[in-house]
C-alpha cells in the first residue's frame, strides 16, 4: 500500500496499556486466532505481556501453542479523536499503522479512517 493521508472519523482508545512486542527470533506463547479480525492471533511475549499480533509474523510450532517471531512487531495502539489527521504507513487485516504529528505512531482500526482531501 502507498502512503496516504487520512482523517479519523471515530474515537479510538487503546485497551492495552502494556502492548505486546517482539523481535525476530523471540519465542512466543500462541493462543486463539481472533474471530472479529481474522489474521490476528493472541500471544504472550517474552516479558509476559498478552495481546494480539499478526499471525503471518509468527512461525508456529507443530502444536500451534508456541512460535518464533519472524519480524519485529509492536501492538501499540494510537489514541485518536475525530478530525485527527494521520499518515497511513501500512494496513494489515483491517488495522492501519499510522503516524500523527504530535501523538506519534500506532495501530488504529481501518474502519475509523477516511481518505483526507
Amino acid at each position: 500500500m502507498h502512503l496516504r493521508n487520512a482523517v479519523v472519523t471515530r474515537e479510538h482508545k487503546s485497551n492495552y496499556p502494556n502492548p505486546v512486542a517482539f523481535e525476530p527470533g523471540d519465542q512466543l506463547e500462541v493462543g486463539a486466532e481472533d474471530t472479529e479480525f481474522p489474521g490476528w492471533v493472541r500471544i504472550v511475549d517474552k516479558v509476559g505481556n498478552e495481546g494480539w499480533a499478526p499471525l503471518e509474523y509468527i512461525q508456529l510450532s507443530e502444536s500451534h501453542s508456541t512460535g518464533v517471531a519472524l519480524k519485529a512487531y509492536s501492538a501499540k495502539e494510537l489514541d485518536v479523536e475525530p478530525g485527527d489527521r494521520l499518515i497511513v504507513k501500512y494496513e494489515h487485516c483491517q488495522w492501519c499503522w499510522v503516524e500523527h504529528a504530535e501523538k506519534g505512531a500506532g495501530w488504529v482500526p481501518g474502519e475509523y479512517l477516511k481518505a483526507a482531501n
